[in-house]
C-alpha cells in the first residue's frame, strides 16, 4: 500500500481523515486533549485513594524508528541505539499514568530534553516535588 494512504488510513466507520485531523488539531490547540487526560488521571488516582495531583514522577525516553513519511527535519540518529528516527520523552506518575510527553529528533540528548521537560512540568504542575 502506498505510504500516503497508510498514513491516513482510518477504520471504515470513521469520517474522512481531513475531518478527524481538523477536530483533533482544534481540540489540541484549545487544550481539550490535555484537560481530558488530566481529568481522567485525577479520577483514577482519587479512585485508588491517592491525592488527585501527582507529586512524584518517573521520566524515561525511548528511541523509535521513523517511518518514511516522517520528514528529515524532525528525525535524528541515536548513535547509542543505532536508530534513525525520533525519541519520546515521557513523564508518568507512580501509577504509570501519563503527565507529559515530548517528541524530539532521536539525536537530542536525554539531558537537553529533560531540561525542557522539567521546565514545562514546573510551570504546568507546580505541586511536583520529586522526579
Amino acid at each position: 500500500m502506498d505510504a500516503f494512504l497508510r498514513r491516513r488510513a482510518l477504520p471504515a466507520d470513521y469520517p474522512p481523515w481531513q475531518t478527524v485531523y481538523y477536530h483533533f488539531a482544534a481540540w489540541h490547540r484549545r487544550g481539550v486533549i490535555a484537560f481530558l487526560r488530566d481529568q481522567l488521571r485525577r479520577q483514577i488516582r482519587t479512585g485508588q485513594g491517592r491525592c488527585p495531583w501527582p507529586v512524584t514522577l518517573i521520566l524515561d525516553s525511548q528511541s523509535v524508528k521513523g517511518a518514511e513519511t516522517v520528514s528529515k527535519a524532525t528525525r535524528g540518529f541515536d548513535a547509542g541505539k543505532k536508530i534513525n528516527g525520533r525519541k519520546r520523552h515521557i513523564a508518568v506518575d507512580t501509577l504509570g499514568l501519563p503527565v507529559m510527553i515530548t517528541v524530539t529528533p532521536a539525536d537530542t540528548t536525554d539531558r537537553d530534553a529533560a531540561r525542557e521537560l522539567l521546565w514545562r512540568l514546573r510551570v504546568m504542575q507546580p505541586q511536583i516535588t520529586q522526579v
